[in-house]
């Protein structure tokens, strides 16, 4: 049994926080459809405290145990089912679950939820001690507000914004599967599949089986069949099974993502049957920033950009998952970094399908309280990241956090360690630091710094803002504020005006329309040089542009606005990132004021064709 309870809730506002489960006030609810955000359910630009509950029926059968699952809450949640209070839950990316069994009765029942999602004190916590693990959710330059003072934590995204429901299941189920693939060196692939049983009755014996089958080829099986001893309470089996020609994983310019299902059975008396299965891949991936990357043991360059496709995740549907995939791979994108958060678990199984490697990041931007108390949360968070992901081929980084300052000494080791213990089989980094993240052209200097490659090897982040097209920003500003331009709306929806002009240089012209067009031309020259001489340097092993797609609408580094427009540097990508590149080296931009030099057909002297394992697959350099 499975009962969905999503659909129509009532909520209430509690300002102070002060109001108690057994006390809640008759007046005053309001109705939001559930899963959602409260920013978009009609509750707008709130912080703090919101009830909410549901009434529900539902067939409860003798002998069955009964779960109540949450599949996220932004970001404390306490529930309540029929007046007994069941838990609480911290974290906005996490499944939890609750057992009902004897509390939820077949009519009337009340479940009731209260959900906190607070502002953060400006000064005191925000934004150099935060306590929130949400990372660019709640404090970014990319977020509404940008990261002024006042404005940076506005448009909270509070709410239950994924799927609640209902199930059962029988007295013995199972609560996780975790698959280990290696790589061997003969070609063969060793799979640990670890699955954990949980027993409420005595002890029980029981027959197990095991199947390891392709998803989305054809190809081997494996199968394995035995007998099990399960105590009363959680215990953890594993089984290695050996597939002697294997169909790998990989990225789409490299072959096809091999997709394996691996399915556990446990057969119970009665003829009742438990069953669970995952989805996983067979790749090995060798991270050397120095040297380079190597997947299933080929040179492998990654050609990728940052991704924040949604600053409410209950708007991230299916279809704008589909839509952004395609944009990524007509941009010949063939990895991306999740920055700097957690987003919508059916991202990265469209990932694993797709065939493009992600660098997921742990939520964590910037700096944050110095405490154990915080550093023991922050570890919690980061294993149940882990386990909740663990099982994507697609998945071949983790890193554990995004610019810090004052916590990379500490906290990100701690952080570091966790990571290596909690999954051994993938490569981790301690965090994303500045000196990866060079920005010549916006924050300093002129784009041509790029020529001397800097932040490498490996860069994680590099970039200009531009302004979406005429469309876009008139969705985005009402009329008074678009043009002439009211730098302050503007820079709420996170335009900076000093890059945009003292360092970029970017001109406005005559009309909103010049502008956009000047701006967008600026950050597509600015892109395709930058990754060409990256490719064409010999120097750097990977790149990762900042950034794909608006998480909300802004004017930003992205490529493609809000509504999925792209921008000209999305034709930049396009042309750049290119599996085999053509780069046509001229010594500069501009021979004198007022016009750029010619292009001659003598300023070609050599035509050479890298296979390095750094620009891979191959550039060739004119």
């Amino acid at each position: 049994m499975n009962l969905s309870l999503d659909g129509l809730w009532d909520y209430l506002v509690d300002e102070e926080g002060a109001f108690a489960a057994e006390r809640l006030p008759k007046a005053g609810w309001g109705k939001m459809e559930i899963p959602s955000n409260w920013q978009l359910g009609g509750l707008e630009d709130y912080s703090g405290v919101v009830w909410f509950k549901r009434a529900f029926d539902v067939p409860v059968e003798r002998g069955r145990e009964y779960w109540l699952r949450f599949h996220g809450v932004d970001y404390f949640a306490k529930v309540w089912l029929n007046g007994v209070y069941l838990g609480e839950h911290e974290g906005y990316f996490q499944p939890f679950e609750f057992r009902v069994t004897g509390i939820v009765r077949p009519e009337g029942n009340e479940l009731l939820v209260r959900v906190e999602s607070p502002r953060e004190p400006p000064g005191e916590v925000w934004p150099d001690r935060k306590r929130l693990i949400k990372g660019v959710l709640n404090h970014h330059d990319c977020r509404p507000g940008a990261w002024d003072p006042k404005h940076g934590q506005d448009m909270n995204t509070g709410g239950i914004w994924n799927h609640v429901e209902l199930y059962s299941s029988g007295p013995v189920r199972i609560t996780a599967l975790r698959i280990t693939p290696e790589l061997l060196d003969d070609g063969t692939a060793a799979v640990e599949v670890l699955f954990e049983v949980e027993n409420l009755t005595t002890e029980t014996r029981l027959t197990a089986d095991i199947s390891l089958s392709p998803a989305n080829f054809t190809g081997e099986s494996r199968s394995w069949r035995g007998t099990l001893f399960v105590p009363r309470g959680r215990k953890i089996f594993r089984r290695l099974l050996l597939l002697k020609r294997p169909g790998l994983w990989w990225t789409w310019d490299h072959g096809e993502p091999c997709l394996y299902r691996a399915e556990v059975g446990l057969s119970l008396g009665g003829g009742e049957r438990v069953l669970k299965s995952e989805r996983f891949g067979i790749r090995k991936l060798d991270v050397d920033k120095e040297r380079g990357w190597r997947l299933n043991g080929k040179p492998f360059f990654p050609r990728g950009t940052n991704f924040i496709p949604a600053q409410w995740l209950s708007e991230y549907t299916p279809e704008k998952i589909r839509q952004d995939i395609e944009l990524l791979l007509r941009a010949n994108v063939n990895a991306v970094r999740v920055h700097a958060h957690v987003t919508r678990p059916e991202f990265y199984d469209a990932c694993d399908e797709a065939g493009i490697l992600v660098w997921q990041d742990f939520p964590l931007q910037w700096d944050y309280e110095e405490s154990e108390e915080f550093y023991n949360n922050a570890a919690q968070q980061l294993e149940e990241m882990i386990e909740l992901l663990y099982n994507h081929p697609s998945i071949g980084v983790w890193c554990c956090h995004n610019e810090p300052k004052r916590n990379e000494g500490k906290l990100d080791h701690v952080l570091y360690r966790v990571a290596r213990r909690a999954d051994p089989s993938r490569y981790v980094e301690h965090h994303s630091d500045f000196r990866d993240h060079p920005y010549p052209g916006w924050y300093y200097g002129h784009w041509w710094l790029f020529a001397v490659a800097p932040g490498a090897p490996f860069v994680n982040e590099f970039g200009a803002q531009a302004l979406p097209n005429p469309e876009t920003m008139r969705q985005m500003l009402p009329r008074e504020k678009l043009w002439p331009p009211d730098w302050r709306a503007w820079a709420y929806h996170d335009f900076q005006y000093d890059q945009t002009f003292n360092v970029a240089g970017i001109e406005m012209g005559d009309s909103l329309e010049k502008f956009i067009e000047n701006s967008q031309e600026y950050q597509y020259r600015l892109l395709k040089f930058a990754i060409e001489r990256y490719r064409a340097s010999g120097k750097v092993t990977g790149i990762f542009q900042f950034m794909f797609v608006d998480p909300w609408p802004a004017i930003t580094w992205s490529v493609v606005d809000y509504w999925r427009r792209p921008k000209k540097g999305y034709r930049a990508l396009q042309i750049a990132f290119q599996p085999v590149l053509v780069v046509f080296d001229y010594g500069r931009d501009r021979l004198q004021q007022g016009g750029r030099k010619p292009l001659s057909s003598t300023a070609s002297r050599s035509l050479t064709t890298y296979t390095r394992n750094s620009p891979g697959p191959s550039c060739v350099f004119l």
